[in-house]
């Protein structure tokens, strides 16, 4: 048989019940953190991954609809 949390079955019942969860009995627990050699390590990876696309072109598509949002943007209001 499974044991209830009161907490996480009020969760259920009140709207505001997850936001109380979570910013609760929590709130004075540091946050988590990675060690140094961790996060140094998740960026490099991140970055060897990424890296071609910096050096692909902006698809067309993205340049007209940036080219019509500054259009937009200097129009005045009203019009």
């Amino acid at each position: 048989m499974v044991a209830s949390n009161p907490k996480s079955d009020a969760a259920l019942v009140e709207p505001n019940a997850i936001e109380e969860i979570l910013d609760g009995d929590n709130a004075t627990e540091a946050e988590p953190t990675l060690p140094p050699h961790v996060a140094s390590f998740l960026g490099e990876q991140l970055q060897a991954l990424y890296s071609h696309l910096m050096s692909e072109p902006v698809p067309d598509r993205f340049v007209q609809l940036l080219a019509q949002l500054d259009q937009e943007g200097t129009q005045p209001d009203g019009e």
